[in-house]
């Protein structure tokens, strides 16, 4: 049995990268849109840049802050007054651009014998659930593990450890795993995962395991 998995944000979602050049950011348009000060926002709930791990985000993504209840704390300072829901329907609606060439591949291989599709993600609580009910994950993946659910950023390798005991990943299985951010790559890789940079979707179709399962192989 084959295990694969994909980061969500730069790899199924075609929003955030770690390559700048390849961002297409969800909150392009929000000081039209809801009058919220782009860079205020940016800096008080995400943190600055260098600076993101001890930000109110980050609390989130490993489970130690609410997202609605975070959001809520912050939103009047930078211009917002309405709900903390709206806002977080907002925000995951305009952050939903699948990456449909790689949700093609994934179908390719969902269609084959004795594989397994996982998504590994860094999520809260509340937009993971969008992801899996709204967005039709639960449609095509197996399961989903996620940050605040295992309660530890994916650049811990505690983060991969926690999937491999919970899917009794034996040492050398080498699970498949795509991820746009190096440094997570590299982690993964130290957890036993045969994990590889993702660009595009030819990252996907290009790696020799997988060529057997793609129609287009």
């Amino acid at each position: 049995m084959v295990k694969i998995s994909f980061d969500v944000d730069g790899v199924l979602i075609d929003g955030w990268h770690s390559d700048p050049s390849l961002r297409k950011p969800w909150d392009a348009t929000i000081e039209a849109d809801l009058d919220v000060d782009r860079a205020a926002f940016g800096n008080l709930f995400f943190g600055k840049a260098g600076d993101r791990s001890i930000s109110l985000m980050a609390e989130c993504i490993i489970g130690k802050r609410d997202l609605e209840e975070a959001l809520a704390e912050i939103l009047p300072q930078v211009g917002y007054h309405g709900d903390a829901k709206d806002f977080m329907r907002y925000w995951f609606e305009k952050d939903s651009n699948l990456n449909r060439e790689v949700f093609d591949l994934v179908e390719s291989i969902r269609s084959g014998s004795d594989v397994e599709l996982y998504v590994a993600t860094g999520q809260e609580h509340h937009r993971a659930r969008f992801l899996w009910n709204e967005l039709g994950f639960s449609k095509l993946f197996d399961r989903m593990f996620y940050s605040a659910e295992i309660r530890y950023p994916k650049k811990d390798i505690r983060f991969f450890e926690a999937i491999n005991s919970r899917l009794s990943i034996g040492s050398g299985e080498r699970p498949i795993f795509f991820d746009d951010q190096p440094e997570i790559v590299a982690v993964a890789r130290q957890a036993g995962w045969d994990a590889n940079p993702f660009v595009s979707a030819s990252d996907i179709r290009q790696l020799p395991r997988l060529r057997h399962l793609l129609a287009s192989g």
